[in-house]
């Protein structure tokens, strides 16, 4: 939880490159780390997990290149008890359950600071997370609010691909 598995990735992909690694890719339960390009030259690729359907089933694809990827989302931890879904991300304000959004992805340089800030960004909400993410230098994200909407941070632009 928190910041320590961004952390953790952070430091494993650091350590690879010590060791001569050129480039690679530190995945730890979700957050994702990448360093350098594939052999082909080619950005390494990730699929962004749809929030409302089976695992595996993507709402798109994001390419990567030194950068760490980051999602909190409603659809792993939860239940539904009378038609409402309870999941594990909770409002400090009200101590339930975060309302506005499925998912929240953030893609950043360092695996601590997308890894720090996509809880706070789904507590936040879809219209100050994208706009604390618009504000802030090298970080990008895809949220997914609680109708499926999804919203796409500008420079992202011809780097994802929405759709299977």
């Amino acid at each position: 939880g928190g910041i320590g598995k961004g952390y953790a990735a952070d430091l494993a992909a650091k350590v690879m490159r010590t060791t001569g690694a050129t480039a690679g890719v530190v995945a730890l339960s979700g957050d994702i780390k990448t360093f350098g390009r594939m052999p082909d030259t080619q950005r390494f690729v990730f699929g962004i997990q749809h929030p409302r359907k089976e695992q595996g089933e993507v709402l798109g694809r994001i390419e990567l290149e030194d950068e760490a990827v980051s999602t909190a989302g409603d659809y792993q931890r939860y239940f539904i008890k009378d038609g409402v879904r309870f999941h594990h991300i909770l409002d400090p304000k009200t101590l339930h359950p975060a309302r506005g959004c499925q998912s929240v992805t953030v893609i950043a340089k360092d695996g601590v600071m997308a890894d720090g800030l996509d809880t706070g960004i789904f507590v936040m909400g879809p219209d100050k997370g994208m706009a604390l993410i618009e504000s802030l230098p090298d970080v990008e994200g895809v949220i997914v609010d609680q109708e499926g909407t999804v919203f796409v941070s500008s420079g992202l632009k011809g780097r994802l691909s929405l759709g299977p």
